[in-house]
């Protein structure tokens, strides 16, 4: 007698780890299925064209069959070191391809990177945006750890050797509608999933930054094609 209740005891026993590995395996399916799922829809979001506006500064031909946008931060060392690959790109095909610049300035750990896009802003309602973007790169080290005072005055110096009339690049830095539009165009980056700078977008999708000029040539004439 004691022999078959060992016996219905041990059958009991098989039946309940064979439930529990059931239990495990349907659990371990489920969980790989939704993660799979998971990754479809990241990778569908990622496929999807951004929604980018027109708010930024854009030069080169309006029709082009390549937009290049890109979401930076002119305090940015990274971004700095991109400057001389987007201008050699821009070169490589003009007159094909139009670039835009949006700002999404670090402000958490570049203190200047506002001030020097509003610089930007200011140069740029007299038609020397991008005369002053390249200069802010190219004296990045000169600025970018000054307090505030003083980087401005070497904001102001820059203007002076760009020959901008002083009295408004002056006003136009205090301007609230340009800081405003240099708010929206970090929001706009962050609606799109920038979350480090330099971003870029071709064509509204957004790319892994190329490491070499010949990089960013394949993925453009990949496009061109």
């Amino acid at each position: 007698m004691r022999k078959l209740e060992k016996l219905d005891q041990a059958k009991d026993k098989g039946r309940q780890n064979t439930i529990k590995w059931i239990v495990i395996g349907i659990s371990s399916i489920l969980f790989l299925a939704f993660f799979s799922f998971l990754v479809f829809l990241a990778k569908s979001s990622n496929s999807k064209p951004a929604v980018l506006s027109d708010l930024g500064q854009a030069k080169g031909p309006q029709n082009a069959k390549i937009t290049l946008v890109e979401f930076a931060d002119f305090q940015c060392p990274a971004c700095k070191a991109y400057h001389p690959i987007i201008k050699e790109i821009l070169s490589a095909y003009d007159g094909r391809i139009k670039f835009v610049y949006k700002h999404f300035p670090l402000t958490s750990i570049h203190a200047n990177a506002t001030p020097a896009a509003k610089a930007a802003e200011a140069a740029g309602q007299q038609g020397k945006f991008f005369k002053m973007h390249d200069l802010l790169y190219d004296k990045q080290s000169e600025w970018s750890e000054l307090p505030g005072g003083q980087a401005k005055d070497k904001f102001i110096s820059y203007a002076e050797a760009l020959n901008i009339d002083l009295e408004k690049f002056n006003k136009d830095y205090d301007r609230n509608d340009l800081e405003e539009k240099i708010t929206k165009n970090q929001e706009e980056g962050i609606s799109n999933g920038v979350n480090a700078t330099p971003t870029f977008f071709l064509n509204g999708k957004k790319i892994e930054n190329p490491r070499t000029i010949e990089d960013f040539k394949k993925i453009i004439d990949q496009e061109l094609k």
